[in-house]
């Protein structure tokens, strides 16, 4: 395991909390829409000066908003956590009000509909009565039931579909708070529009990666663990806009092992892939047969590794240039099949590189 990695997915309530309070949630939705001065915060929230003004200062200290020219704004990992923290909150608004996407009412009103479920997030005992209703509190057990999250037969309680959503609230609402929180620098650090829906709707599933530094200190040295996730992969997928020599190196090893090896590039370096490590090297891709290459058709804003045993995840930076120095990593299976959407999110708008190549003849 790698230092910074974690074990355990118990969150911690504390990590959180600041961030499902009643005051802080208004304050969100209202930034959302772009920067506020203090004063203007406090009116159009319904929140006291006095109640505004330590929150933006916490909030400030974690690197959610900035104060520039009088004014409070998200920053970029502020924006991602507020814009989760709302989806969340609009899905579950959907189903505990039998309303369609379409037939939402504005987001200050969605907020409000769903604050006190905002609020059970930090309460250990809630998300514990839905994943066992046996053993819930009976305070809790007749708010689940008073409110049809719980169906019981013959003494057995089971979740209904209206509890199995709230269930699903409760845990990847506040997993994603807390991943995005523990990794708020490198979010901030990092160009994040671009990257896939489908990557930033359950990036919670990365809440116990680890940020992984790999600065070489010489050209010998290389990407130390990143060749180790190659080398010990059983099968590897991947996304990249970039390749180097000791990285492309190591992963024909694998191809020539016999490991299963999938990758989708750029079209800028498919061309050039294709002639280094096909053409001149006198590679029959016919003997390869579980070595694949394809080229995507979307823009690629993400590098992704995912094997059987890992993942490794990096983004670009704010100028566009990938940042090949730091990246979550992470070993849990919640991690590797995070990797796995992903990937099959770009494989399936790619084509294999033979059909690229024959276009550029």
């Amino acid at each position: 395991m790698y230092a910074h990695e974690r074990s355990d997915c118990r969150i911690d309530p504390g990590q959180i909390g600041l961030y499902t309070t009643p005051a802080t949630v208004r304050i969100l939705v209202a930034l959302v829409r772009g920067a506020q001065p203090p004063a203007h915060l406090a009116v159009i929230t319904g929140c006291r000066r006095g109640e505004t003004e330590p929150i933006l200062r916490d909030l400030r200290q974690r690197g959610i908003v900035v104060h520039e020219w009088g004014r409070y704004r998200l920053t970029r990992s502020g924006e991602l956590l507020a814009g989760r923290l709302l989806a969340c909150a609009s899905r579950l608004f959907q189903t505990l009000y039998g309303r369609s996407g379409s037939s939402l009412p504005p987001m200050p009103l969605v907020a409000e509909g769903v604050l006190d479920d905002i609020g059970r997030l930090t309460l250990p005992a809630y998300i514990e009565a839905f994943e066992c209703p046996e053993r819930a509190d009976p305070e809790i057990l007749a708010w689940m039931r008073s409110n049809g999250h719980i169906s019981e037969t013959d003494g057995a309680f089971s979740l209904t579909g209206k509890g199995r959503a709230y269930l699903t609230f409760l845990d990847r609402c506040s997993r994603t708070i807390a991943t995005i929180d523990r990794f708020n620098e490198f979010f901030e650090s990092h160009a994040t529009s671009g990257v896939p829906e489908i990557a930033i709707k359950e990036i919670g599933d990365l809440i116990n990666a680890g940020l992984v530094v790999d600065q070489p200190v010489s050209a010998e040295q290389g990407f130390a663990y990143y060749l180790e996730i190659i080398r010990e992969a059983g099968w590897l997928h991947g996304v990249s806009n970039y390749s180097l020599p000791q990285i492309a190196a190591a992963i024909w090893e694998r191809a020539v092992a016999g490991a299963e090896i999938e990758l989708v590039i750029t079209p800028e370096l498919a061309g050039a892939l294709w002639e280094e490590e096909i053409v001149k090297k006198g590679r029959d891709p016919a003997a390869f047969p579980t070595f694949r290459l394809y080229v995507s058709t979307v823009p690629v804003t993400v590098g992704l590794t995912v094997t059987d045993s890992a993942l490794s995840f990096g983004l670009c930076n704010p100028d566009g240039t990938y940042d090949t120095v730091h990246d979550l990593v992470g070993r849990t299976e919640g991690a590797v099949r995070w990797g796995e959407r992903l990937f099959r999110h770009y494989k399936e708008q790619a084509v294999p590189i033979e059909e690229y190549v024959a276009t550029l003849r």
